[in-house]
């Protein structure tokens, strides 16, 4: 039997925790996306100190913390302010939802026009209407990004940028930064208009990719034919020539004292640029493992995943139970589990409810926990489908870990 779960309609912030099964929720936001080694490191200590130990990455490109008591929020807001990791107020943080392209070079122009829009949302106050899990993103080439929601794409082209509604396969042509965030911030306030109507009808705001064709050009504007959006898994942990190296956390779940080893060895003008696809940039030159590499313990396979290979990056999961109150079952040991059985080019996602909340996309196979007639935990197996689709049938804990090879039969 499958329940309904309550959707929130908003994700968790720095100022605006989420409550859930184990405690309050804090994502933090880094700026332009990018943490230096001593935020990384006062991270890590609050996650020790306050939280569950445990650092999450998001497929924002943020940085969660778990399991922090409500009494202890205070205290995490003010070391986060500390190390600049907090904004002014949560309107301005809820503002700046923004994810910037990890693997921008300098000649791109991705940093500079990121802080440009990162200044500008802090204060378009005209914009607090949107819908609170309006985003943006910033790419040094169209389709860097794939697969990362976005309501508005701002991307790199030979004629400057493109500015890309989601849900449209045009964008409006700007000849430098300044005027994509200024076509941008057009696009953004019509779009609050239109939720503010909504509201005042009783209706729920919406999203772009809904409204998109009611768009018109701004004046000396046009609309340019731009690449058809695609799904897209992202890049395979390895070397970045020229930028670093890519690093995964199993399930995007990062001990704080791995992360601390690993800070500790890293030089000491590297950076950490967080990423939508759950991995670390560990900024460099990218050429070969560094002689650190041991000493930052990313030789240690079951903490890390440096490798394309891997099957842990064939499966996701979400927090399930008992650490989510929606859950209905437990999801991140069996996905774990169930790994080393998925093929390769398949993807398994186990969920605790039908949100799907750490995977929006398509999966070959979905796991979802449910109870059944009786009322007993099992898993509903959905193919081909997101975490709400329909189940053909259910199986045990117990039956996934004897027949994981069934999962993926093709009879």
């Amino acid at each position: 039997m499958q329940t309904t779960p309550h959707i929130q309609g908003w994700c968790p912030g720095a100022w605006q925790p989420m409550a859930s099964g184990d405690g309050l929720v804090v994502r933090v936001r880094p700026p332009l996306g990018r943490l230096g080694v001593a935020q990384a490191r006062r991270l890590a200590r609050l996650a020790l100190v306050h939280g569950n130990g445990v650092l999450e990455l998001s497929s924002r490109a943020n940085v969660q913390l778990r399991g922090i008591a409500p009494g202890r929020h205070g205290a995490v807001l003010g070391a986060l302010a500390s190390m600049g990791l907090l904004d002014a107020d949560a309107g301005r943080e809820r503002r700046r939802n923004l994810v910037i392209d990890p693997l921008c070079r300098p000649p791109e122009g991705v940093q500079a026009l990121g802080l440009v829009l990162q200044q500008a949302l802090d204060a378009a106050q005209d914009l607090d209407g949107l819908p609170a899990k309006f985003g943006w993103s910033i790419e040094g080439a169209p389709g860097r990004l794939a697969g990362v929601s976005a309501d508005i794409r701002l991307q790199r082209d030979a004629g400057g940028w493109l500015v890309r509604p989601h849900g449209r396969d045009q964008a409006l042509q700007a000849r430098d930064g300044n005027e994509a965030v200024a076509l941008g911030l057009g696009l953004a306030r019509w779009f609050a208009g239109r939720s503010a109507q909504r509201r005042a009808l009783g209706l729920r705001p919406g999203r772009m990719a809904a409204m998109a064709r009611e768009l018109q050009a701004p004046p000396g504007a046009a609309w340019v034919a731009a690449q058809p959006e695609a799904p897209c898994e992202g890049p395979a942990p390895g070397a970045v020539p020229g930028l670093g190296w890519l690093v995964a956390a199993p399930l995007g779940r990062l001990p704080a004292l791995t992360l601390l080893r690993l800070l500790r060895a890293l030089p000491g003008r590297a950076g950490l640029r967080v990423t939508p696809w759950r991995m670390l940039l560990l900024e460099g030159d990218g050429d070969g493992r560094p002689a650190w590499w041991g000493a930052a313990g990313l030789d240690d396979d079951w903490a890390w995943i440096t490798g394309a290979q891997d099957p842990r990056l064939r499966v996701s999961a979400c927090t399930g139970a008992p650490g989510c109150s929606q859950a209905l079952g437990p999801t991140q040991d069996l996905a774990l589990e169930l790994a080393d059985h998925v093929p390769e080019g398949d993807h398994l996602h186990v969920t605790g409810c039908a949100k799907g909340c750490a995977r929006q996309a398509p999966a070959t196979v979905v796991l979802r926990a449910e109870r059944d007639a009786g009322g007993q935990a099992v898993y509903g197996l959905v193919h081909q489908g997101r975490a709400g689709d329909a189940a053909l049938q259910q199986r045990t804990a117990a039956a996934l870990r004897d027949n994981p090879g069934l999962l993926f039969s093709k009879e």
